[in-house]
């Protein structure tokens, strides 16, 4: 296993990389479940790049493909649906997934060799080679700055990887409001070169339909904001139906709560098919990831999923991250 998290380094394992690419005659790319634009815009991204640079090897990005995101993908096939053995004598890369069980499509450790690409905490180290920059404003970000260092080696970008790694990083960045820094907008505008319909991708990512609205509407008069600063609100499969999204998913109601100036930090809960609850947890102040941890979730400091199987488990979230808001904002009170 080889693990490089040093930028000095970097190069390193990029090259490494590359060479484990180029000993393939199959590449499989695989990114985590219930996927977002970065997810896609890293995993295709990656895809197009291969493709445009080894035009005889075999290329594939597996997993769901989500109603909501197919516009990000201007293939007849969004996503590939490949056999079983495939995996023999396969490459296979997961890009933006923290944890092995996050992985959609659990072939992924049939395939010869396993590589790991990721900007997330790196707290489950798999993969036979591993290239993770915490903190990184996005994977996409990181799959152009492979292509930088070893373009001179093969590696060719064209425009529509620029437009995938473009949406990554927008959808990432929270259209370029957090999470974001000096090389994020270097990158962006290397992306720029290409000719692609940046306009566009801002409008698929901003737009949403009447019924998303009107429940975007009902989130926002039906948050609990306690006085720490924490909001939170629970959203039941019989509440999500009656607003018959289809496939459309309820993402973008996530950052709603970022809009009130007295919300520090917010979570929302959204109960699944099998009555358990994926939770959604954000922050300004206070880092999250440790409790998201506790329950079998992970992320970055500001910005992570968890799952809560009881609502004793939303109580218990919620009491957790009231207090450490409450704890944060004494120590403000007393160096005031």
């Amino acid at each position: 296993m080889i693990t490089i998290q040093k930028d000095e380094l970097m190069a390193r394992i990029e090259e490494e990389i590359l060479t484990q690419i180029k000993r393939y005659d199959t590449v499989i790319i695989h990114r985590h479940q219930r996927p977002d634009p970065d997810a896609y815009g890293s995993q295709l991204g990656l895809k197009a790049i291969l493709q445009a640079s080894f035009p005889k090897k075999k290329i594939y990005a597996v997993g769901k493909a989500v109603a909501s995101l197919s516009w990000m993908s201007q293939d007849e096939i969004f996503m590939d649906d490949i056999p079983d053995k495939a995996y023999n004598n396969a490459l296979v890369i997961m890009v933006d997934t923290a944890n092995a069980p996050r992985i959609d499509d659990q072939r992924w450790p049939n395939g010869l060799e396993t590589i790991k690409i990721d900007h997330h905490p790196n707290d489950e180290p798999y993969g036979d080679w591993q290239w993770v920059k915490e903190g990184h404003s996005a994977t996409s970000t990181m799959i152009y700055e492979f292509y930088e260092v070893l373009k001179d080696q093969g590696l060719v970008m064209n425009a529509k990887a620029a437009r995938l790694l473009y949406t990554g990083i927008v959808g990432d960045t929270g259209r370029f409001m957090y999470s974001m820094d000096k090389e994020t907008f270097r990158v962006v505008s290397e992306l720029f070169n290409y000719d692609f319909d940046y306009e566009a991708v801002l409008y698929n990512m901003t737009t949403m339909t009447e019924n998303a609205a009107k429940l975007s509407g009902y989130v926002l008069q039906n948050l609990t904001i306690l006085p720490s600063g924490f909001a939170y609100i629970i959203l039941t499969n019989e509440l999500i139906a009656s607003y018959n999204l289809r496939d459309a998913g309820t993402a973008f109601v996530v950052s709603l709560p970022s809009k009130i100036d007295q919300v520090k930090a917010w979570a929302i809960f959204e109960e699944q098919d099998e009555g358990n609850y994926r939770v959604r947890l954000r922050s300004r102040t206070i880092v999250i990831n440790k409790i998201a941890n506790q329950f079998e979730g992970g992320g970055h400091a500001m910005a992570s999923g968890a799952w809560a199987q009881t609502t004793n488990d939303i109580t218990r979230l919620v009491d957790m991250v009231d207090g450490k808001l409450m704890a944060e904002n004494h120590m403000t009170d007393k160096s005031k």
